[in-house]
């Protein structure tokens, strides 16, 4: 019985070694070996690189930081940014408690911020931020970094 197991299992595996392929020796496309270009619209060959945030900071703001751009940087800001950050920017939205913490866009780390990088950050979004590549325009999200480096901190409490 035994003997009978191993010819068959012998057998069967015999018989299909010449159906056995490799990547080397298979019908395929050996790499490198044939330029094969990528398909139609899968990547941004014609387009500017995205640069992330690191690679940004330098990236200057095309819109003149004038009142027409940074009125419609407010109303975007009113719709997009309000409802986590506030009013004034110093993270008290009314979501900003079901988060562990919401960026105060008023403190002087944020807005010491270069242009593209806070640029990047509304395009790329952030822990908890949604990314608004798909939702805003460029012109409109140079608009809302030209609203953002108006917004003022608090007055500091007077000391008694």
């Amino acid at each position: 019985m035994f003997s009978a197991i191993f010819v068959w299992v012998a057998g069967s595996s015999l018989l299909a070694l010449p159906q056995i392929r490799d990547m080397w020796t298979g019908p395929v496309v050996l790499p490198q070996s044939e330029h094969r270009p990528p398909p139609e619209h899968s990547m941004a060959t014609d387009e500017a690189r995205q640069l992330n945030r690191r690679q940004a900071r330098d990236l200057p703001n095309p819109l003149a930081n004038d009142r027409a751009t940074i009125v419609q940087g407010a109303k975007l800001y009113q719709s997009y940014c309000t409802l986590c950050h506030g009013e004034l920017g110093r993270g008290d939205g009314q979501l900003a408690s079901f988060y562990r913490r919401m960026p105060d866009l008023t403190m002087q780390h944020v807005r010491n911020y270069p242009d593209g990088f806070l640029y990047t950050i509304i395009r790329e979004g952030g822990r908890n931020m949604p990314r608004f590549a798909d939702a805003l325009s460029t012109n409109e999200r140079w608009a809302l970094v030209n609203f953002v480096k108006t917004l003022e901190p608090a007055p500091e409490a007077s000391q008694e």
